[in-house]
């Protein structure tokens, strides 16, 4: 006979039991799947920002009581200057819309403008330049590099249209770069050319000689400040500062996606519990032969067994988990907000979060070893002691340690349904409110009038006016206007006086004639805007129904009155609904005045910081928007570029996305939960039925119906389960109290508990259902003579 190493006969062995290998790697390979999923979410945010510098780098400037982000102006950038801690500094201007014709391309793109020492404070060099800078031309992005790669393969040294201004490519920034948004040219600012002294934004950034300088560097901004005086809005200095950059990466990504890498990490210790009872299963049909190898001197063989087998099941299970994971980060990519993610570069499980999940999976797949090896060493003690007494053994049962996987299983489970669940509640909720306007055969579409081209309001108005009027003559339009806001954005925001005192910053926008209408806003009272509110005309505004509750206006009659010296009221002459602006359904006070009107030093602040919208209503706005705008603002305005067509809905569901994330995400880790955890209820039941096939048997020998065996395996189960259940809904209750995961929306505890509860209820009679079948099914006569 051919002598073959241990190894080998343990591998022969397996490969007679290829259902257990499909079974248990198939099962973990859901958990490692589920834990590069999570985990991978959570190493977008933790990964290192992609600025070399990043360690010494603060922000610094003025920011808000609820806002932990910076904001700067050139006056306090100039007060601060560069003391002897600070070894570079930079400044760059909030993201903008620039119109952007390359050759035959034309696009509307984000831009930022930074000045000189922006980049080499972060540490960032672009490629193809000699100096690292940009001069007065552009850095483009990696993206918008490849876009243009068909015009011309080299785009170092080729000219492009900035806003009607010819602008040289002097580089491309890293793939990776992002400076808390995707932006696709960095073009040069001067901090004082196109800026007042006292607008507030911008962001600065300053290199610290050591990390430990960040206090005092920060005392000194702070003094600045004050020698400076309240802000012109009435923010108060006493928030004004530095703070370390690292600490504002992602800031508010942090807690839901911490929620989610420990879903996903639940997962995984789900399925090591099924991979464990497994194993267990597989001990348990060889414990005759285990039996016998310890007798002759093998007493590590039940120890060994578990470990090669759990060996096998965890190569192979993370070999299949691996692709499953990569696939889910691409299922869940579009959910993630890009504002939470730290690099532009795309987002794939690194080495890191496979180091992670590859150590998680060995420590889940020890412990479902060492529970396999001592519940057979268990059992075979039992034997032995049974053997010795010569009682018989009436009843033999896999154990109380299987009975405690299981519960875990199930606790660990409804953990994950009850978030589950409060996704799906807290969408359902937001999605049977309104959003607050007519969505239907309504269509918005982007555009940016740049400055040199229109340099003066009363330019942009009639550029308004001729598309308008143009627009409107078609048929199948019902209204068609332009406005600086749509109804659920966040748009610029305005400080506006308080009737008892103080000021209060809320959403301010612009509108055109037919604004109102075409964006869908309910008129509650008075009128919109009409073409007699003219510059020339007294100043008007319409607010909504916030506007009036939170700052005691009386409404129609009433005044708006801006914030800052100089400032001119006007009077409300129309309410308007409230519109939905975020995931709370909260309606924030909001402020329209007639694009003729609007103050031209403020509409020049707001052309910085945020592009134009033509809204078009009626049966054909979608196809006169895709087709027909084109070539009308092409002869009006030719160095204009428009966004393809938005339509309302999708602006209406807008606010709604996070819930949608939510959903997307906590749903698929739920679900792939309570099905590891019916499989492994299945698994229990099953050897649980096997092992007392004796005990039953005489027991309906004794008269036991088979519907009371049935009961009697279904009540076991349910012992079990809704002590798990129980457990997981305990721990729902604890985590609400932290802040990972999800806040349960008011009202809803006791209907999420029931339907978590419900959920695995269904879950386990599914998993009992064929081993209760079994036990009610057994011949007495045969088992026990085959006993």
């Amino acid at each position: 006979m051919k002598w073959r190493p241990q190894a080998s006969r343990d591998a022969h062995a397996l490969a007679r039991w290829p259902a257990f290998m499909l079974l248990a790697s198939g099962t973990l390979s859901l958990g490692v799947a589920a834990a590069i999923g999570g985990v991978t979410l959570l190493d977008a945010v933790l990964q290192p920002p992609p600025w070399p510098n990043h360690e010494r780098v603060a922000i610094y400037g003025r920011r808000t009581p609820d806002d932990p982000m910076r904001a700067m102006s050139p006056q306090l950038y100039d007060a601060v200057g560069q003391p002897a801690m600070v070894l570079s500094r930079g400044i760059a201007r909030i993201p903008e819309t620039v119109n952007v014709v390359a050759g035959r391309h034309t696009e509307i793109l984000r831009a930022q403008r930074v000045d000189t020492g922006f980049l080499h404070t972060l540490g960032v060099a672009p490629s193809g330049t000699t100096d690292g800078g940009m001069g007065h031309g552009a850095l483009v992005s990696e993206a918008l590099r490849a876009r243009l790669a068909d015009i011309a393969p080299q785009v170092v040294g080729q000219t492009i249209v900035v806003d009607g201004s010819n602008v040289e490519i002097r580089g491309v920034l890293p793939a990776e770069y992002r400076f808390f948004s995707d932006v696709d040219l960095l073009l040069s600012l001067d901090p004082l050319n196109g800026s007042t002294a006292l607008d507030g934004n911008m962001t600065a950034v300053a290199l610290l000689s050591s990390a430990s300088d960040i206090r005092p560097f920060s005392a000194r901004v702070l003094r600045a400040a004050r020698d400076i005086g309240p802000d012109p809005h009435g923010e108060d200095v006493r928030w004004s500062g530095a703070t370390p950059i690292d600490d504002l990466v992602a800031y508010r990504a942090r807690a839901p996606l911490w929620g989610f890498a420990l879903s996903g990490v639940l997962v995984l210790a789900v399925a090591g519990m099924n991979v464990s009872q497994l194993i267990s299963t597989r001990m348990f049909a060889r414990i005759d032969e285990t039996a016998v190898k310890m007798v002759f001197g093998a007493r590590w063989e039940p120890w060994r067994s578990a470990g090669f087998d759990a060996l096998a099941v965890g190569v192979l299970g993370f070999a299949v988990g691996l692709p499953g994971g990569t696939a889910l980060v691409r299922l869940f990519k579009p959910f993630i907000p890009p504002a939470w993610l730290v690099s532009a570069a795309p987002m794939a499980p690194g080495w890191r979060v496979l180091s992670v999940v590859a150590a998680m999976t060995f420590v889940v797949l020890v412990l479902a070893a060492v529970i396999g090896a001592a519940r057979v060493m268990g059992r075979l003690r039992h034997r032995e002691r049974t053997m010795m007494s010569g009682a018989p053994a009436m009843r033999v049962t896999t154990g109380w340690t299987a009975s405690a996987l299981v519960l875990a299983q199930v606790a660990l489970a409804t953990l994950l349904v009850s978030y589950g669940m409060i996704a799906v509640s807290r969408a359902w909720l937001l999605a049977g409110t309104s959003p607050g306007f007519d969505t239907a055969d309504g269509v918005v579409v982007e555009l940016h009038p740049p400055m040199g081209a229109y340099p003066e309001l009363s330019s942009v108005v009639r550029l308004a006016d001729a598309i308008r009027s143009t627009v409107s003559a078609l048929p199948g339009v019902e209204a068609v206007g332009w406005s600086s806001d749509v109804p659920t954005g966040r748009g610029f925001r305005m400080p506006f006086l308080r009737r008892g005192g103080g000021s209060r910053f809320i959403p301010f926008a612009v509108v055109s004639p037919g604004g109102i209408e075409a964006m869908g806003l309910r008129l509650l009272a008075g009128r919109t805007v009409v073409e007699s509110d003219g510059s020339d005309a007294h100043p008007v505004a319409m607010v909504n129904e916030a506007y009036v509750r939170a700052f005691g206006s009386r409404g129609i009659g009433g005044f708006v009155r801006p914030a800052g010296r100089g400032a001119r009221e006007a009077r409300i002459v129309g309410i308007v609904g409230n519109t939905r602006r975020d995931a709370k359904g909260a309606a924030a006070p909001a402020v329209y005045v007639p694009l003729a009107q609007v103050d031209p030093h403020v509409f020049a602040l707001m052309r910085q910081l945020q592009p134009l919208f033509v809204a078009i209503r009626g049966p054909a706005a979608a196809t006169v928007a895709s087709d027909a705008l084109p070539s009308i603002v092409g002869e009006a305005a030719p160095s204009l570029a428009l966004s393809p067509p938005v339509p309302l809905e999708r602006i209406a569901d807008a606010p709604l996305a996070g819930a949608h994330r939510d959903v997307a995400l906590f749903a698929t880790l739920s679900g792939v939960a309570v099905s590891l955890t019916a499989a492994g209820q299945y698994a229990m039941h099953s050897v649980e039925v096997a092992a007392s096939r004796y005990a039953l048997s005489l027991r309906m020998a004794l008269g036991a119906t088979p519907g009371q065996l049935l009961a009697h395996v279904v009540r076991k189960a349910f012992r079990v389960a809704l002590s798990g259940i129980v457990l997981g809904l305990f721990g729902t209750c604890v985590m609400q109290h932290f802040s990972l995961g999800m806040v349960m929306p008011a009202g809803t505890a006791i209907g999420v508990s029931m339907a978590a509860a419900l959920v695995m209820v269904f879950g386990t009679l599914v998993a009992v259902a064929a081993p209760a079948s079994h036990a009610a099914a057994l011949e007495p006569w045969r088992v026990l003579r085959s006993d």
